[in-house]
C-alpha cells in the first residue's frame, strides 16, 4: 500500500492499489455507530467488493473508510460504482 492511490467518493474514502491477490480492508471506528451498524456497513462493502470488482476480474487491494455515520446502501453502491469506473479505465 506504499504506492497506493486515494479517492474520496461521496461518503467513503478509498485507498487502493493494483495487486495480484484481491484484498479488502475496512476501517470502521466506533464513531460510525454501534456494532450492529458497523457490521452492516462491513457486510455491504464486502458484498459490493465481491460482486462489482472481483467478479469483473479487477485485481485490487482496497481499504474502505466511511466519512460519515449511517450511510445507506444506495450511497455505498454509488461510491463503489464510481470507484469501479475510475479504476477500470
Amino acid at each position: 500500500m506504499k504506492v497506493s492511490k486515494s479517492l474520496v467518493v461521496g461518503d467513503l474514502s478509498f485507498k487502493y492499489t493494483s495487486h495480484s491477490d484481491p484484498a479488502l480492508g475496512l476501517i470502521v471506528s466506533k464513531y460510525y455507530g454501534n456494532s450492529v451498524e458497523r457490521n452492516l456497513f462491513k457486510r455491504r462493502c464486502r458484498y459490493l467488493f465481491r460482486n462489482m470488482l472481483i467478479n469483473q476480474g479487477i485485481d485490487i487491494a482496497l481499504i474502505v473508510r466511511p466519512e460519515t455515520k449511517n450511510i445507506p446502501f444506495t450511497k455505498i453502491n454509488n461510491s463503489f460504482r464510481d470507484l469501479y469506473e475510475k479504476i477500470s479505465v
